[in-house]
């Protein structure tokens, strides 16, 4: 089997996942960004190398066409307005959009799935903290998807409410509850959360991507805002997107309130 096919492969049953969680929004009640969301990218451990590999020679291609270093982080916000590493380099509309697909269709090589949960702070008619609701959906999904195969998950995520991510998680590798308020625990949950810098982690960077990705999945730009990610980036996931996560959607994207 070829390289990439095995990577497919032991996608659909990996022995170990490694889940890459960033956000994208901020999480006051008053003002700032519309949502608040998580976007989790799920990794296998079979193949990590090889996965990482695919990533870097992606990168190696977006640096042919475009300058782009390797050590440079590519994230949401750069692409939109071009800020941060990617500022030197002038890229238009159409390029830093080339960019965004690209790392979105090789994400179906390096992931075994991708799920999101938008926290609709337009919606809320209490105030509570969006991005305690968005882990506690996330981690649920995570539950769900560790107890029904039997297969470990540790998680990675951006730096940032480091001890409110552990606090969480370690509640619920030890008991939380279902849809039906029954007590359930995770005990495939493995470790405490891993925090990591977003600009020395691709697979972070995936996370951020896709984070940004179902946020206009949601709330769909208006005019030239759209030129590099609009509502129909998200599609590039294809079957990666977890449709199970949802009751509600097919399309990987736990949407609160609805």
């Amino acid at each position: 089997m070829d390289s990439v096919g095995s990577l497919l492969a032991q996608a659909e049953r990996p022995s170990f996942e490694w889940a890459y969680v960033d956000e994208t929004g901020d999480s006051g009640m008053s003002g700032g960004s519309a949502t608040y969301t998580l976007a989790c990218v799920l990794v296998p451990a079979d193949g990590w190398t090889q996965r990482l590999d695919v990533l870097t020679a992606m990168r190696r291609l977006i640096g042919k066409r475009y300058g782009v270093r390797l050590r440079d982080e590519i994230k949401a916000n750069y692409l939109l307005r071009s800020r941060g590493d990617l500022k030197r380099y002038g890229l238009g509309d159409g390029q830093r959009r080339d960019i965004y697909q690209t790392h979105m269709r090789n994400l179906i090589l390096v992931s075994s799935g991708v799920f999101a949960v938008v926290i609709d702070k337009r919606r809320m008619t209490k105030p509570r903290d969006p991005s305690e609701i968005a882990w506690t959906y996330l981690m649920q999904r995570m539950r769900e998807r560790s107890n029904q195969s039997g297969t470990p998950i540790a998680l990675v995520h951006d730096e940032g409410d480091d001890k409110k991510i552990k606090a969480l998680h370690r509640a619920f590798r030890r008991i939380s509850w279902d849809a039906r308020g029954n007590p359930v625990q995770a005990p495939f949950f493995v470790e405490d959360p891993i925090s990591r810098r977003s600009d020395d982690s691709y697979f972070i960077q995936l996370a951020d991507l896709c984070a940004y990705a179902a946020y206009r999945r949601i709330v769909p730009p208006m005019g030239k805002a759209g030129a590099v990610c609009n509502e129909r980036m998200w599609d590039e996931l294809g079957t990666r997107a977890l449709a199970e996560v949802s009751t509600n959607r097919p399309d990987g994207i736990v949407h609160w309130p609805r």
